[in-house]
């Protein structure tokens, strides 16, 4: 496997070592392209949803445990810059990944969930860095951000001070 660099390897390997609650928002989704979606489930949430000035509509996933809706969040830190993390206050909503079937969570493994958080004290700048879902990836413009709490960034920190003493 190529590493480009040394920092993206070292935050997913961080984060691997242990089973942290991290929520990954890979991109801020379409809200048009979501309704779309989801239109075939008149039903759906998502369909008639007005978002507040509060409130994000991403693209997001958890690789290593479920993350219940209602789960709270106090710290988000970009993929490449995790010593630079921000407190925060973050509650994941809602969640889901297809028409019809919701669980409540957004399930390990699965990448391609929709999810609304809400910032009950205001959207954090950080925000700006993710990527919108109509634009292309771009490594230089763009970052992941990961959403967790202080007891786990601890524990990811202290991942990264193990790594820098090899």
């Amino acid at each position: 496997m190529a590493v480009f660099s040394d920092l993206e390897l070292v935050t997913s390997e961080a984060i691997s070592k242990g089973i942290f609650p991290v929520l990954i928002l890979m991109s801020i989704a379409d809200q048009e392209s979501v309704k779309d979606f989801f239109s075939r489930n008149p039903e759906h949430r998502f369909n008639n949803l007005e978002l507040t000035e509060n409130q994000i509509l991403v693209e997001c996933c958890s690789d290593y445990t479920d993350i219940p809706t209602g789960s709270k969040f106090d710290v988000i830190f970009a993929d490449r810059d995790v010593e630079n993390f921000m407190n925060v206050s973050a509650i994941l909503e809602y969640a889901a990944f297809d028409r019809s079937f919701e669980v409540g969570m957004v399930p390990k493994k699965i990448t391609s969930v929709v999810a609304l958080i809400g910032f009950p004290e205001g959207k954090p700048e950080i925000l700006s860095k993710l990527r919108p879902q109509s634009e292309m990836r771009a490594i230089n413009k763009y970052d992941e951000l990961y959403l967790t709490d202080k007891k786990n960034l601890e524990k990811i920190l202290n991942e990264f001070d193990k790594r820098k003493e090899l």
